[in-house]
């Protein structure tokens, strides 16, 4: 079975840049860009984390 390619890493440039199309549009862009990169983050931790303890089972 072949090993499935781990692209999780790809959420924390997503998240940014979701924040700052919010942030163009309420003109608060380095705000909104910046939560929307501690949010990628948080939600990256938590799905390799729960991934971690889905193999393991």
């Amino acid at each position: 079975m072949a090993k499935k390619k781990n692209n999780l890493i790809s959420i924390i440039p997503a998240f940014l840049l979701m924040g700052a199309a919010i942030g163009i549009q309420t003109a608060n862009i380095l705000k909104y860009s910046i939560v929307g990169l501690i949010v990628g983050v948080i939600v990256y931790f938590v799905l390799t984390r729960r991934n971690k303890k889905i193999n393991n089972e």
